[in-house]
């Protein structure tokens, strides 16, 4: 999605959705800006549609445009021509839904990474796992989310425009209330110079991309998790 939609509050939806008033879909994740879902049904992108979605006791439709396709994950859509009145409805329900989350101890990941496409395969695994995920495409827009959101660990990636991960860790180290959070690097390179400064500029853990599938990081993520209980 654009990069003002992935600055909405994302959260899991796990309900039956219908497009085009006829093919259901499992719905993954929602925010304002758009969401994605899982169907057995290919679309292409660029193509408009128009999704029901289930709020509470409300039924509302609304145009989207498919961003993006992941075989066997699903398909991103961004949200259309929205009324003010169905921008409110999906704002209620994500806040009542974060509310819930925020009470039930759910921990909240946040992946740091500048290329979409692997934020968002990494993502719907971690929340088809129940974690609550939020998203940075630099480092400045993950120092933003940090002073906003209460956030229990960190997926970053080394290499972005903007801020690289290695400000990102330095800045977040002398920082009192973020020193003792795991940040996990997950990163494409994995040369032993970029392993050896990242974890002198506090890394917890060097993962390497190549080596490491969304079930991998999410088992890896509940160890420390489990670790802490």
């Amino acid at each position: 999605m654009g990069i003002e939609q992935r600055r909405y509050k994302r959260v899991i939806l796990k309900r039956e959705v219908l497009i085009n008033g006829s093919i259901g879909a499992q719905g993954l994740d929602l925010s304002v800006g758009g969401m994605y879902v899982h169907t057995g049904r290919n679309f292409a992108v660029g193509d408009h549609i128009t999704v029901t979605l289930p709020l509470n006791e409300k039924h509302i439709s609304i145009r989207g445009r498919i961003q993006n396709t992941q075989e066997s994950l699903g398909m991103g859509i961004m949200f259309v021509d929205m009324t003010d009145e169905q921008k409110t409805e999906i704002e209620r329900f994500v806040e009542s839904v974060a509310q819930a989350i925020a009470g039930s101890g759910k921990k909240t990941v946040m992946l740091v990474d500048d290329d979409a496409t692997s934020r968002r395969i990494y993502r719907s695994k971690l929340m088809l796992d129940g974690f609550s995920v939020l998203e940075a495409q630099d480092g400045i827009q993950a120092l933003g989310q940090l002073e906003k959101e209460k956030i229990d660990i960190v997926v970053l990636d080394l290499y972005m425009e903007q801020m690289d991960g290695y400000k990102v860790l330095s800045i977040v180290r002398q920082k009192p209330e973020w020193k003792e959070m795991p940040v996990l690097v997950l990163s494409a390179r994995s040369a032993a110079d970029d392993v050896d400064k990242a974890v002198a500029a506090g890394a917890t853990e060097f993962l390497v991309k190549m080596m490491t599938s969304p079930v991998k990081l999410s088992q890896r993520l509940k160890s420390y998790f489990s670790a802490t209980r």
